[in-house]
């Protein structure tokens, strides 16, 4: 089984809805293999997933995915990971949850200059701004505020 020739069946389909691919990989659950794939897209109707499943898998022949792996197809979501630079600066101005010796918790990234984040946070009802340096924060992630 070879992902990198399923992500190409896949990118077509994709990108005539302005969509890629976020990651492909396999992984084993509760006894089974799956193969996952990611979208990139924060937010994506059900049936347009379906169509999108359907289209994909009618590409796929029986040697491009091992018979002992179900294929998962889904959206990355609303919350997603900030694992790069550019991840980061994409997510300037939303609210995201992190995790650093500093501090961990929810906040509004306000910027990333030279390596620091700046990072705005309620403070027991006080609003205040922390500097965190990007290579502190051991998990990034946007978030959904209540």
């Amino acid at each position: 089984m070879n992902l990198e020739k399923i992500k190409e069946k896949l990118i077509p389909i994709l990108e005539r809805s302005g969509l890629s691919v976020y990651s492909i990989r396999t992984k084993k659950e509760f006894g089974e293999k799956i193969v996952e794939i990611l979208i990139d897209t924060e937010s994506m109707e059900i049936n347009d997933l379906e169509k999108i499943h359907l289209e994909f898998v009618d590409t796929l022949s029986d040697d491009d995915l091992d018979p002992n792996y179900f294929l998962e197809l889904s959206s990355l979501g609303a919350e997603r990971p900030l694992k790069t630079k550019e991840e980061v600066f994409k997510a300037i101005g939303r609210y995201i949850y992190l995790e650093s010796p500093k501090y961990k918790g929810l906040g509004t990234l306000v910027s990333l200059v030279d390596d620091i984040l700046l990072i705005e946070i309620n403070d027991k009802g006080r609003i205040r701004k922390i500097e965190i340096k990007f290579d502190d924060a051991k998990k990034m992630r946007t978030a959904i505020k209540f």
